[in-house]
């Protein structure tokens, strides 16, 4: 998943239902539909732009005092839970720390940051993979840990998912341009409950690239320290067995290739 997309689409979804309860709770319009209308979110093409669009419209269209600390707040709350999913957003709370907000709204963000770290912080980038157990085509176990050395392309899929069977394309390219490179290793790892479903999919779909069954242990692992809700899901692992990112983009979005070749070719 890229994060600045991810970001941008899913704090203006939560700002439009914080708008529903702002009509009433802040005052009788929305906040948000009055930002909406003003700033051109339209031209806003990353993360970093869309936040301090709505900072500077925060402060130059809502001009009543309390109403916009309150929805400042808001504003900033949401950041935090919208990118502690997949890193530290510890840089959002410090920003609106550096607001001097009121004893009250500065400790409902960091109540949110708080929970944000203790939820999902062994996957941060930096952090070391946790590690889980999943077996090959031939039934043998293996887990994270026996790959070390070796950049991870972690395709978390199911036989039954659509969308990631669309993806396998994209990564049967990728297997093609890095077959030749012995420290990258790209995989996908099925959910699948049956393993004979899995097996007869492979045999009516060969792949060139790495396959694997999850174990149960290693689907607990998945579900408690990887929070894999949705697939298809990336993961990336570095040579030395540290996160890179918990959820990557697809690689079939077009900025896929190029990031991640500067990963293989140690620019990571």
């Amino acid at each position: 998943m890229n994060l600045n997309r991810f970001l941008l689409s899913a704090v203006m979804l939560a700002l439009l239902s914080l708008g529903a309860s702002a009509q009433s709770v802040y005052n009788r319009d929305s906040l948000y539909d009055v930002l909406a209308a003003k700033i051109p979110m339209a031209e806003l093409k990353t993360t970093d732009e869309y936040v301090a669009a709505m900072r500077k419209g925060i402060d130059q269209f809502i001009t009543e005092g309390e109403m916009r600390e309150r929805f400042r707040c808001d504003f900033n709350i949401s950041l935090i839970e919208m990118s502690g999913t997949v890193e530290d957003p510890r840089r959002y709370l410090d920003d609106y720390l550096g607001t001097n907000p009121t004893d009250s709204l500065a400790q409902r963000a960091k109540a949110m940051y708080s929970k944000m770290v203790e939820n999902y912080a062994a996957t941060y980038p930096g952090k070391p993979a946790p590690n889980f157990t999943f077996t090959d085509v031939s039934g043998k176990q293996l887990s994270l840990e026996s790959l070390s050395g070796k950049l991870l392309l972690i395709d978390i899929w199911g036989t039954w998912c659509v969308p990631c069977i669309e993806e396998m394309p994209n990564i049967e390219a990728l297997q093609k341009q890095y077959a030749h490179r012995d420290d990258v290793h790209i995989m996908s790892i099925a959910c699948d409950k049956k393993r004979e479903r899995w097996i007869s999919f492979l045999g009516k779909h060969p792949t060139t690239w790495h396959q694997y069954l999850v174990t149960p242990e290693g689907d607990e692992v998945l579900n408690t320290a990887y929070h894999v809700v949705g697939i298809p899901r990336f993961i990336i692992v570095g040579r030395d067995g540290r996160i890179i990112t918990p959820d990557a983009m697809r690689p079939s979005e077009p900025e896929f290739a190029a990031y991640f070749d500067k990963l293989v070719n140690n620019k990571e």
